[in-house]
């Protein structure tokens, strides 16, 4: 039977980003591992970087989440995409654990 070893406090925000006609809804946030969003419409989670200013790190993580999807056109909307995600990142508080 399954059990919850350890509670640990995360911190997330919901966004909605509007960029080249299209709209995303994203939960991104931190954990005590580091950062994290997700897109909940199109069944894409990830693991992030929460350190400040880290786009080229997340850009990559995003353009494995989206590699074969038709969702995002350009490396460019990534990247666009990585900065704005990464900015609420480093805006919400460190995580410690309970």
């Amino acid at each position: 039977m399954a059990e919850i070893k350890r509670r640990f406090k995360s911190n997330c925000k919901e966004i909605s980003v509007e960029h080249n006609g299209t709209t995303y809804l994203i939960i991104c946030g931190k954990h005590i591992n580091g950062g994290f969003c997700a897109f909940p419409k199109m069944n894409i989670a990830m693991e992030l970087s929460s350190y400040d200013g880290d786009y080229g790190y997340n850009e990559k993580k995003l353009r494995l989440a989206f590699d074969g999807r038709n969702e995002i056109d350009t490396a460019a909307d990534l990247f666009v995409l990585s900065k704005i995600i990464t900015n609420t990142i480093q805006e919400l508080p460190d995580v410690l654990p309970f």
